[in-house]
């Protein structure tokens, strides 16, 4: 039996795609073959195909696994191939949140939660968390969904023992993931010059893709009104060396975005012994839970940023804190290992949900 993996696009470097080829990995290890199909994808990534191939090669005797999180266009003829499928749902943004910077992106949004109810037509359906677990409720029976994070421990990020590191120097904070509007890195920002405003030298650090010029050029915008310009450091993208060095100089992990279906970087962070602060309300909180600060969605940047500072300044809290995050990252990332994933495979195989 062949595994067929399956994403709109697949790169190394973007979760979805670092998910799907983990899995190819993960499946060929274990004396699987396995096989990647998208619509954009790296050329130098030897084991990904066209998309269109797959419709010519998969076969009654395969088990097709597809990634989704967005529109896709070619679902009717993936749910009409001969062989079992899996679907691992990512959940959708709120096309609200996109609406004003990214209109097309919006759009699709908006298409792929009307094509929620076909969902229903897999085998098996896996979700990165119950929270975006429940968006398929009045679709398929919520018990059926299994819960699997979107990472392996073979990410660079996580790949190392979470052993105790030294207190970075200077009170830095870090922003991981694409910088786009629902992020709310703008929010981020703000909480920035609040705690400096509360007597802290603080930095940040915004590491990720600047796919949207408009979005770009607002928060520095913002940065440079509220007076922390200088103190804000744009990265880009980075290489995983860049990444772990990222890391290892942030004293926490601030997230403010509006949607998470999952937040792999609050994952690294707490596996680091690094606390995250996210927003409640979507799946970020599940996976901080009690083992880092999680803001309630009305609270204020003022209000966030002192939250920080008190936190900053209870050591004993601090330290348990980095220690709780250690240990809910470790039983996070054991659903993630094989054993799990083979449950998953057997039940789609058998026609049945786990």
């Amino acid at each position: 039996m062949r595994l067929l993996i399956c994403a709109p696009d697949i790169f190394e470097g973007d979760a979805v795609g670092n998910h799907c080829l983990g899995l190819a990995a993960m499946a060929e290890r274990a004396g699987w073959e396995s096989r990647a199909y998208a619509k954009h994808f790296d050329a130098a990534i030897s084991q990904v195909r066209p998309i269109e191939t797959l419709f010519a090669e998969a076969t009654s005797e395969d088990l097709l696994y597809v990634s989704y999180s967005i529109f896709a266009p070619n679902l009717d003829r993936l749910l009409a191939l001969p062989c079992r499928k899996i679907c691992y749902y990512h959940g959708i943004t709120d096309p609200a949140l996109l609406r004003e910077f990214e209109p097309v992106t919006a759009d699709l949004c908006e298409q792929a939660f009307l094509q929620l109810p076909k969902l229903a037509g897999f085998d098996l359906i896996v979700t990165n968390s119950k929270h975006v677990a429940q968006d398929l409720a009045p679709y398929v029976d919520i018990a059926s969904i299994v819960v699997i994070p979107p990472v392996f421990e073979t990410l660079p990020t996580l790949a190392d023992s979470a052993i105790a590191r030294p207190a970075p120097e200077l009170f830095n904070m870090l922003v991981l993931g694409r910088v786009v509007p629902h992020k709310r890195v703008e929010d981020a920002i703000e909480v920035l010059a609040h705690v400096v405003e509360g007597g802290v030298d603080a930095t940040m650090t915004i590491v990720g893709s600047m796919p949207n010029y408009d979005y770009s050029k607002f928060l520095l915008k913002r940065a440079r009104a509220l007076g922390v310009l200088t103190r804000i450091d744009f990265t880009g993208m980075v290489d995983d060396a860049d990444l772990l060095s990222s890391y290892d100089r942030a004293s926490l992990l601030l997230s403010m975005s509006r949607h998470e279906g999952f937040c792999i970087p609050a994952l690294e962070a707490m596996h680091r012994g690094i606390p995250a602060v996210v927003r409640a309300g979507h799946a970020a909180a599940e996976v901080v839970d009690d083992a880092g600060l999680v803001s309630d969605t009305h609270e204020t940047a003022e209000q966030i940023a002192a939250r920080i500072i008190a936190l900053r300044n209870d050591a004993s809290r601090w330290n348990a804190l980095t220690q709780h995050a250690r240990e809910r990252a470790g039983n996070l990332l054991q659903l993630t290992s094989w054993r799990h994933w083979l449950e998953v495979f057997d039940a789609a195989r058998r026609g049945t949900r786990s």
